[in-house]
């Protein structure tokens, strides 16, 4: 693990190279004795190799108790040897690189307690080597080691304190950049969700009820056939005209127009529909406007397709703060309903305005779909909740 970076280590060999080499051409070190210059030189070995390995090299060292074990070891060379060379001054600049390298490993209470601990015992080794050395030359050893010291471990924090602040910024705009993505991924399903809706809606309705009317003037004579043929004629154009309206209005961003309950109630040969108060919808937004038609329309499809229905009803109310659409119909009617795209369609767009679809079969034959969703201060209230939980 690089601990500092490679203006710090050219620095640091720099202080280490002036503590070691400059003092040989200032006068020498002092008359130290055999053991304490063996220990001297074996602390300037031991500092110049660790810090290269530790700092210099692009080799990993991990947090494991050997790495905190090499890092301590060059800490510990750094302040004897600062003790033993500290003739000309420059001990200073050598444990300042101790410093700096120890508060990048570890916290800085461990810094701190470490500095506590070690310029005591650098200060006595000091005085007991230096025997000519005055109480005063080692307490300033003591208080300008303190100094640079304390000024470094601020240095050190700061840094610390940025590289944090970058991380977490870095953090947060990747999580940023995660959270766009995923946007623009439920963005485009929604997308596709509405357009394959609007494209059932409109292309199933109109394709059923061509279906139905070609089959119908299939089993009448000609003469009887050609007002069949003549709506099929009119439906295809008008099916054409709302495909070519529904993909205009998706790319401006909007949503296709859709017919009213009782528009719709006309299309379809073999089946009478009775449409009840459909002026309710004249006052409620186009969403929900927009929902019920939809409704309506895959209902009566349905009624007529797979029900084989002769009369259908489509009833309309708004009471309560909420907007309520019933059809039935006196079809076959189904014990089991496999939910399909049509009824898929239903149940998304009350449920996106807060609302419910249910559906089930009658007993003696018939289909009822039932639909309801608030409307005014209750969707406002609706849709604030939703917010809340999201």
């Amino acid at each position: 693990m690089r601990m500092i970076q490679r203006l710090q280590f050219v620095n640091g060999m720099i202080a280490i190279a002036i503590f070691a080499v400059v003092p040989l051409f200032l006068g020498g070190l002092p008359a130290l004795a055999a053991p304490f210059r063996v220990v001297y030189w074996t602390c300037v070995v031991l500092v110049v190799v660790i810090f290269v390995l530790v700092a210099g090299s692009p080799i990993a060292f991990g947090r494991t108790p050997r790495t905190y074990l090499l890092v301590g070891a060059f800490v510990v060379a750094a302040y004897v040897g600062a003790a033993l060379g500290s003739t000309y001054g420059f001990s200073l600049m050598l444990l300042a690189v101790a410093t700096a390298v120890w508060a990048n490993f570890v916290p800085l209470r461990v810094s701190i307690a470490t500095i506590a601990v070690l310029l005591p015992a650098s200060t006595a080794l000091m005085a007991l080597v230096n025997g000519q050395a005055s109480l005063l030359a080692c307490t300033w050893y003591a208080v300008l080691t303190l100094i640079v010291d304390a000024f470094v471990l601020i240095g050190v924090e700061q840094t610390a304190v940025v590289q944090r602040a970058n991380l977490e910024a870095e953090r947060a705009n990747r999580a940023l950049r995660e959270a766009q993505a995923r946007l623009r991924e439920q963005s485009a399903a929604e997308e596709r969700l509405r357009i394959a809706r609007e494209l059932h809606d409109v292309v199933g309705h109109q394709l059923a009820g061509l279906t139905l009317t070609l089959e119908t003037a299939r089993h009448l004579p000609a003469e009887q056939a050609q007002p069949y043929l003549d709506n099929a004629q009119r439906t295809g154009k008008e099916l054409l005209a709302q495909v070519r309206s529904v993909v205009s209005e998706l790319r401006d961003g909007g949503s296709s127009g859709a017919a009213s309950p009782r528009a719709l109630a006309d299309n379809w040969p073999g089946m009478q529909v009775e449409v009840s108060d459909d002026a309710v919808l004249d006052h409620v937004p186009d969403a929900l406007r927009h929902a019920c038609v939809r409704l309506v329309q895959e209902s009566l499809t349905n009624a007529a397709r797979h029900g084989a229905a002769t009369q259908a009803w489509v009833a309309l109310e708004r009471a309560d703060g909420a907007l309520s659409v019933v059809v039935r119909d006196n079809g076959r009617g189904a014990d089991t309903t496999v939910e399909g795209n049509g009824l898929r369609g239903m149940r998304e767009r009350f449920t996106a305005l807060g609302g419910s679809v249910v559906w089930r079969g009658v007993p003696g034959g018939g289909f009822v779909v039932q639909a309801s969703a608030p409307v005014g201060d209750n969707a406002a209230s609706g849709e604030r909740a939703i917010e809340e939980q999201v």
